[in-house]
């Protein structure tokens, strides 16, 4: 059908609505620590989806702090309530919407939930990922830990359903498991319908990965989910506190380190690197998804500083997103884990990687020697020192 609109009117409406989506901003308030002065300051941190440009307004000082610039790492998928973002080197907490365009645009879709996979989910981690990230679903925090009888009962202190919750209590106790907060439109119900194999989640599209791998009851059963927003907020307010005690597994004999660097996260390889890993002869023992501070990048590659001139653009690389962190074993105890896992990582240079060892994780995921996917410890006295430094130094 043509339309009876003239020419002109048609550009003008056209012209209105570039306009609008060039001009279209998020707006939040965030909180920055200063360790100098000990203490919090708030912005208003405006993000620009057209051209994934930012801004920043001290509030304190009622001035500009920082213009509009480009941060092409940045994109909408890491502004909601409770994220954090590193801008330039410093991390910002994300604390609340600035405005009521940005809450009523963002509020109802972007929420979070609580994923925790029990010890017998633990293997199929990769799959999971993998189908969190084909549904757009975005991984936020994670961590690997060892329940304690009392720390389960107070998990499950406020749950409904006791059957439930008597069980969940065993399973837990039995072995390491991992959980994850994770982010996405209307995640809670989502989750829960694939979870219940309801008839609404075969018919959306969107979410056609994950209920293919919920079809699988040995994962179904393993892996426990919220039934609502409020008592996911819950799950993750007591999973991710310290104060708890829960705390990130560490065998620390015959491991080693293993960072899977934000770039491959927000290329959405996290779920394929991890079943790269645990296909190949490898288990992983520790697991902690952290955004680090740049102080902390600096002082996690000093040694390479005055040695490799992509020390500074590494740094800024392990301080743009949130990394994952992995202790790796291998599957046979009698194979030394350090030299093992090093050889799977490949050379630093993924195009020498590409020509001399193709099946190589660096070859596969990796760009340049600074976007190279993985990080792996490079000398063996190392490895202890790397995984205390990640595990427990910055916990």
């Amino acid at each position: 059908m043509v339309s009876s609109l003239p020419v002109n009117v048609l550009h003008s409406d056209l012209f209105c609505k570039l306009l609008q989506a060039f001009n279209r901003r998020l707006s939040f308030i965030a909180e920055w620590y200063q360790e100098e002065a000990a203490i919090i300051r708030t912005f208003t941190i405006i993000f620009y989806p057209t051209g994934n440009a930012i801004e920043v307004y001290d509030q304190q000082h009622k001035r500009t702090f920082l213009r509009r610039t480009k941060m092409p790492e940045l994109s909408e998928r890491d502004f909601f309530i409770g994220s954090k973002i590193n801008i330039f080197g410093r991390q910002f907490d994300i604390v609340n919407y600035a405005d009521e365009i940005t809450k009523n645009s963002l509020h109802k879709y972007r929420t979070k939930t609580f994923l925790l996979l029990k010890n017998t989910c633990v293997q199929h981690l990769g799959a999971v990922l993998c189908a969190l990230i084909d549904c757009n679903f975005s991984i936020n925090r994670g961590l690997m830990v060892q329940f304690t009888p009392e720390q389960v009962k107070a998990f499950l202190r406020n749950k409904p359903n006791v059957e439930a919750s008597s069980s969940l209590l065993n399973q837990l106790i039995g072995g390491p498991s991992m959980g994850f907060e994770v982010i996405a439109d209307n995640v809670v119900q989502k989750l829960k319908s694939c979870q219940e194999q309801s008839k609404d989640c075969s018919k959306d599209n969107t979410i056609a990965p994950l209920v293919t791998l919920f079809e699988r009851e040995d994962i179904r059963l393993s892996i426990y989910c919220p039934n609502n927003e409020e008592e996911a907020e819950q799950d993750i307010s007591f999973f991710f506190n310290p104060k708890n005690g829960l705390q990130a597994t560490l065998q620390l004999k015959n491991s080693t380190l293993a960072i899977i660097k934000p770039h491959c996260i927000k290329e959405g390889n996290l779920g394929r690197i991890i079943s790269e890993i645990t296909s190949n002869g490898f288990k992983i023992a520790g697991l902690r998804m952290n955004l680090m501070e740049r102080v902390n990048c600096e002082e996690f590659f000093e040694v390479y500083r005055g040695i490799l001139p992509e020390y500074i653009p590494m740094v800024a690389q392990l301080a743009s997103g949130v990394s994952m962190a992995l202790e790796i074993v291998c599957a046979d105890e009698n194979k030394n884990s350090y030299e093992e896992f090093r050889q799977f990582c490949g050379p630093m240079d993924p195009e020498i990687a590409k020509l001399l060892r193709p099946h190589t994780l660096r070859a596969k995921f990796g760009v340049n020697k600074t976007l190279n996917a993985v990080h792996c410890t490079d000398l063996p006295d190392d490895t202890l020192l790397e995984l205390q430094y990640v595990f427990k130094i910055l916990d």
